[in-house]
């Protein structure tokens, strides 16, 4: 499978290829609780955490294991949030966040959308794949408007560094290269 576009262009939203030189921006983005509220990934403690992970982004790229766009908004390119799809076996993996001041603006479905038509375009692609937290209905309902069906709860599945506590459930949504 050849590597996706570095760039996807819609009306509202532009998805960019990340590099290091976005870590301020995604810093600033991710540093408010809500956003990390139900993520499974620790928050960055600082810039330079935010720049290491983007270095990373870069190296899994160029690897094929995992793609990191960042979502700018045309006109001003204002960095809003970010989008990442991993790709094994056939199966494509992916999740975003906004930072908070963009919520509700259809960022997130239209960053989506543009992701899920290019891996629909795949053959290699067989089932694409998102999970979310049981409790975040607006992922929850995001998903299912894009086409995603629920497969399941996996109970006690998921850490959310966040919230703290025990393993959380989590919703299992897919896209199966049978369905239309």
């Amino acid at each position: 499978m050849d590597a996706p576009p570095e760039t996807f262009d819609g009306a509202r939203i532009r998805l960019r290829r990340s590099t290091p030189a976005d870590a301020r921006a995604i810093f600033r983005l991710a540093a408010d609780p809500e956003v990390m509220r139900y993520l499974d990934w620790a928050a960055h403690e600082s810039e330079a955490d935010a720049k290491a992970y983007l270095d990373g982004c870069v190296e899994s790229w160029e690897s094929g294991l995992e793609y990191h766009w960042a979502l700018e908004e045309p006109g001003t390119g204002t960095i809003v949030g970010c989008i990442a799809v991993r790709l094994e076996d056939g199966v494509a993996d992916f999740g975003y966040f906004l930072g908070r001041a963009h919520w509700g603006r259809h960022f997130a479905s239209e960053a989506c959308g543009l992701l899920l038509g290019w891996l629909r375009g795949q053959p290699e692609v067989r089932r694409i794949q998102a999970t979310t937290d049981f409790e975040n209905e607006r992922s929850a309902r995001l998903l299912a408007r894009l086409g995603l069906r629920l497969e399941g709860v996996r109970t006690a599945a998921t850490i959310r560094p966040q919230l703290g506590g025990p393993r959380r459930d989590t919703r299992v949504y897919v896209l199966d290269r049978e369905q239309p």
